[in-house]
């Protein structure tokens, strides 16, 4: 008779908070809550803010990080300038390009660099430099056989041109038309 009042360990129920697998559903349902609100809020959330960052523009390195910031794919090789004047601040960027192009296509994508560095500038309210010059390299081969990178084309602008800049009607076509100085190579062809 004392075997059967006696119940194993078994048929003992214990309460179901003491249970293990009660809390890994608990758990399951707490780490499915939160992945649903934020969710939720990305999906109603409104889209990020265009970058609004701006450079003080008064040294070499800070241009180059403003370029890089605003035209990563440039191929920016030097800056300098002179910026403790503000009546002639001024700027030069050297940019190179590849080489492995018709000399038609070298001329559009030197025009299409120039174009980014003024557009960077644009962005970046730098349109208190007096004048801002870009020089395009471009690799060129000697009769030798001898690689060079030269000077190929050069483009200023005047600071308050800047003002003028359709940042997203230009044509990088219209480069020797806008810019106050162009000067390109006289073997190059002139593309429009």
């Amino acid at each position: 008779m004392e075997h059967e009042t006696r119940k194993s360990h078994r048929e003992i129920k214990k309460p179901f908070w003491k249970n293990w697998k009660f809390w890994l559903l608990i758990v399951a349902i707490v780490i499915l809550a939160k992945g649903a609100i934020s969710c939720t809020s990305y999906l109603f959330s409104e889209p990020p803010v265009p970058s609004t960052k701006t450079y003080k523009l008064n040294s070499d390195k800070s241009v180059k990080a403003m370029l890089k910031h605003y035209e990563p794919d440039l191929k920016v090789t030097n800056v300098g300038g002179v910026y403790d004047d503000p009546k002639s601040k001024t700027v030069l960027v050297t940019v190179k390009e590849d080489s492995g192009w018709d000399d038609k296509s070298a001329v559009k994508l030197m025009h299409e660099d120039i174009a980014s560095v003024w557009k960077a500038f644009k962005k970046s309210k730098g349109n208190d430099f007096s004048n801002i010059s870009v020089m395009v390299k471009y690799p060129t081969e000697d009769t030798g056989g001898n690689t060079h990178s030269t000077k190929e084309l050069t483009a200023d602008l005047e600071g308050s041109k800047l003002n003028e800049l359709n940042l997203k009607g230009f044509s990088d076509g219209n480069v020797p038309a806008f810019a106050t100085k162009y000067w390109q190579r006289n073997d190059l062809p002139t593309v429009k």
